[in-house]
């Protein structure tokens, strides 16, 4: 039979779970309000013009601040979490090309299988923000110069290292627990993404789900997926500029 102290350590020891999972919610909060506002201020005026990609870059650069800060607090950087030199460059970017492969082929699936459901029409993902970027060769150039530094960086930074380990630390030793930090992140990436219609988010959501898988199975290295998915972005920019897509 347990005792009246033993019911009180197990208690405390409860209470203390419950505050920390109180606190890694709060640094969820912190570091995505600056994507709330001012990056959603930014996909209201379009990530295609010259303010709404100031605001959403602005977003990054904040939120990537705040959780630096947020991760000295538990005693941690960014090396902790993924960003860490890894031990092969070349499989690193192997393995990169390989899940931007997957990624591509997972959002073509999706779009087929949706296709194919009957009574279910969606409409096309709405790209009409990258119009400007069709057949100008300057506007490319820009796409290009963004899509390696903080749309690549910021996202995986923020979306793959910072959120799916914050996720994972709401349920301490419980299975299952870095599937949750999977769904979660890839369900919260497509959300990021409504100003691209109901069909944007879905498929955002299935990238975003084959990207934190990788970053889970290379063993949270988040170079695989920073290169993945500037390969991707990449491919999709000159798609469009090419007028392909």
């Amino acid at each position: 039979m347990l005792s009246k102290s033993s019911f009180a350590v197990r208690d405390l020891l409860g209470e203390r779970e419950d505050n920390k999972r109180v606190g890694f919610l709060l640094d969820i909060l912190i570091v995505f309000t600056p994507l709330l506002i001012l990056g959603g201020f930014g996909e209201w005026l379009g990530d295609g013009t010259v303010m709404g990609a100031f605001f959403i870059n602005l977003a990054y650069v904040l939120s990537i601040i705040a959780a630096t800060v947020v991760l000295k607090t538990r005693g941690l950087g960014w090396r902790d979490i993924g960003m860490a030199r890894p031990a092969s460059w070349p499989k690193t970017v192997l393995l990169g090309f390989g899940v931007a492969v997957s990624a591509l082929l997972a959002n073509v699936l999706f779009q087929v299988i949706i296709q194919a459901i009957p009574g279910v029409a969606l409409a096309p993902s709405d790209q009409s923000s990258f119009d400007a970027l069709g057949g100008s060769l300057p506007m490319l150039i820009l796409y290009l110069a963004a899509a390696w530094t903080l749309i690549t960086f910021g996202e995986e930074m923020i979306f793959r290292a910072f959120l799916m380990n914050s996720l994972a630390a709401l349920f301490p030793g419980r299975r299952g627990q870095w599937v949750l930090a999977l769904v979660g992140s890839s369900l919260i990436f497509g959300l990021v993404h409504f100003s691209w219609g109901l069909a944007g988010v879905l498929e955002m959501t299935v990238v975003g789900f084959v990207l934190g898988a990788a970053y889970l199975l290379s063993g949270r290295n988040l170079w695989v997926t920073i290169i993945s998915h500037g390969l991707a972005n990449t491919l999709g920019f000159i798609l469009i500029f090419s007028g392909v897509a």
